[in-house]
């Protein structure tokens, strides 16, 4: 697996929103961590298990993180355009906020800039995987129980993952493992405050 981390924070970088609904109210934000049996109500956790998987233990107790958004899809792609010479990739992206008790931290750029280093170097660790990963560190607003007029900022990260191979189910399987991998990575992934000055995370 070939892993990376950068920083979107300018006017124009997409920013997250917690909680969220599209604009049509079909969809909108469930907090797993507090209700897991929710899950059920997220149509890609249904269609795609290694996503199920994963939400549910990135949501679980043991976790410093918890999930705010996600999706899934599959494409073509061009052999010469890729690592590893696939015609097809599954990849998908989750959000990535900080829970209780680290939530306190959710305003820290630097911790989540760290984190979002760790994360990297631990995927990146994995070369069985023909897969790719990008976490992302963005801008977050946490919205208050009043509605969007009352919101704290603060800061997300948003984890690429792409498998690839050289058929859809070859590809879909290739990220299966890889999620299942990432979700053993972020319970390892466990910041702290001072962890910035110090220079690293435990």
């Amino acid at each position: 697996m070939e892993a990376d981390h950068s920083l979107e924070l300018g006017p124009a970088a997409p920013a997250l929103e917690i909680p969220w609904k599209d604009p049509e109210g079909r969809l909108h934000y469930v907090d797993l961590r507090c209700q897991p049996e929710a899950i059920e109500h997220i149509p890609e956790a249904l269609q795609f298990l290694a996503l199920r998987r994963f939400l549910l233990v990135v949501n679980a107790t043991p976790s410093a993180w918890q999930t705010a958004k996600c999706d899934v899809w599959l494409d073509e792609t061009e052999p010469a355009e890729n690592l590893y010479d696939a015609g097809f990739e599954q990849g998908c992206y989750v959000d990535l906020v900080l829970a209780e008790p680290a939530a306190a931290l959710r305003e820290d750029l630097e911790v989540h800039q760290l984190a979002a280093k760790e994360m990297a170097q631990m995927l990146d660790g994995n070369e069985a995987l023909e897969a790719l990963a990008e976490i992302v560190v963005r801008r977050c607003y946490f919205h208050g129980s009043t509605g969007a007029e009352e919101s704290d900022p603060g800061y997300c990260m948003t984890l690429f993952l792409t498998g690839y191979g050289a058929t859809p189910s070859k590809a879909a399987e290739c990220w299966d493992r890889a999620m299942e991998f990432a979700a053993a990575c972020v319970l390892r992934l466990l910041p702290h405050e001072g962890c910035a000055q110090a220079g690293e995370l435990s």
